[in-house]
């Protein structure tokens, strides 16, 4: 029996990339001229400059009963900023999915499109109205049945300059990200005019206060602390949670690396609330973060198992990291390999060689770190999984496992100033020591 779905639009502003949901059924009773435009045409009968034609007529008698073989479309919602939006379609099940874009047409009035066709597929929202967006990139989300099999979602585009789009397990979600065109960024800065002494007078200089000196190559840092509100994470033997001792040592780390390098710091969470892993590489995209690092807190049934890893996003065949990206996932391990078609196609977006080597500095200056403080620490290495976390990150992003807070000794341990104070010192250093590497690597 079908149950009733609620959605939630997210609505994201580059100024602070601050979240407003807006609960309610995913209908939405905006309307305009473009908005009555009907759903385009199927692929087959779709020529570069074709207007959108209407569905063809499904007879609603054969349609009403939803087989269990259908993947039922049940939700829809988006995250949208300047130059980057992502839309998020809710799946009862694994689906097959076309994408095809089509030009901009001046002489028929229709602006560039880009079409998903989901084959074998029912549309059981409440309502099919066009949500409209008008966020400068997307205009609006129009969505319907097309056939008996198919759901078409056309997306009417201000601006394209790229998009990729993937599916999600455990739920099922197909994920389509459209980059706009890049904003050109200004640093110069203009100079009020120096105001002449009088005659006989020396000109008074104020004395300037020392600013941080920004590091070369990463002017903007996403911190990810991991799990939050209802998702607690690990528990350690003493009751502590990994939510907590992440955030704490996040917003450490953030303000020492606004204040001695001068990088601006975004924390996709202030506070302990939930938020779904899909949102967090939203932000670090939306805010065209050079780095995002996610911050977690390993756990292992053998309370004796100890040590600090890092990971970068790839395929495995290593047993206990897939086991790990299952646990940080929310998912089961058999869920991880539906993660691995995905990486085909998203390896020439990803800075693979930079995730690569942002995990080796972070991984190092832990260990290294640590040690002084802790004496002797487990090195686990670097290591590469499926973690939900960091797929669809257009910048190098990785993950660390900071000890594990099942083991007695680490995770009181971290739950101390102490300790969390000697861990955000290495991972400082390895930030500092990987933009070090970078520069030098540009400048040969």
């Amino acid at each position: 029996m079908m149950q009733r779905v609620s959605i939630v639009l997210f609505f994201v502003t580059t100024a602070g990339m601050a979240v407003l949901p807006v609960q309610g059924v995913w209908a939405q009773n905006q309307k305009s001229d473009a908005a009555k435009e009907p759903v385009g045409a199927p692929p087959a009968s779709v020529r570069p400059n074709d207007s959108a034609l209407p569905p063809r007529h499904v007879d609603e008698e054969k349609t009403d009963a939803v087989t269990p073989e259908k993947s039922q479309v049940t939700g829809l919602r988006f995250l949208s900023s300047k130059t980057y939006t992502r839309i998020m379609l809710d799946l009862s099940q694994d689906a097959k999915y076309e994408v095809r874009q089509l030009k901009e047409d001046a002489t028929k009035g229709t602006p560039a499109r880009i079409y998903i066709d989901i084959s074998g597929a029912r549309l059981t929202l409440a309502s099919k109205e066009p949500i409209v967006v008008e966020d400068g990139l997307l205009r609006q989300i129009r969505i319907g049945q097309y056939s008996a099999d198919v759901v078409r979602v056309v997306l009417d585009m201000h601006s394209l300059r790229g998009h990729n789009t993937f599916m999600l397990p455990d739920p099922y979600r197909l994920v389509i990200d459209v980059q706009g065109q890049k904003v050109p960024q200004t640093t110069a800065t203009k100079e009020a005019p120096a105001k002449k002494a009088p005659a006989g007078r020396k000109p008074e200089t104020k004395e300037k206060k020392p600013t941080a000196a920004v590091a070369p190559g990463i002017r903007k840092i996403v911190l990810d602390p991991g799990h939050g509100g209802k998702d607690p994470g690990a528990i350690g033997l003493d009751g502590s949670t990994e939510k907590d001792i992440v955030l704490r040592i996040a917003k450490k780390l953030a303000a020492k690396l606004r204040k001695e390098l001068g990088i601006q710091v975004v924390l996709t969470r202030k506070d302990d609330q939930y938020l779904e892993l899909i949102d967090r590489t939203y932000l670090a995209n939306a805010e065209a973060a050079d780095l995002f690092i996610s911050l977690h807190m390993n756990a292992s049934e053998n309370t004796d198992a100890r040590g600090i890893e890092t990971y970068y996003l790839d395929n495995t065949t290593d047993e206990a990291a897939r086991r790990l990206a299952a646990r940080e996932n929310g998912t089961s391990r058999n869920n991880i390999s539906d993660l691995e078609f995905i990486l085909a196609d998203m390896k020439q977006n990803m800075k693979l060689e930079e995730s690569i080597t942002l995990a080796h500095r972070l991984q190092t200056s832990s260990v290294g770190g640590m040690a002084k403080v802790m004496g002797n620490v487990k090195d686990l290495g670097v290591k590469k999984a499926l973690f939900h976390v960091l797929v669809g990150a257009h910048m190098p992003c990785v993950l660390v496992e900071m000890f594990f807070i099942t083991n007695r000794n680490e995770g009181r341990a971290l739950s101390q100033n102490k300790y969390q104070d000697a861990m955000v010192q290495a991972l400082y250093d390895g930030i500092r020591k990987y933009q070090q590497t970078t520069f030098i690597a540009k400048n040969l």
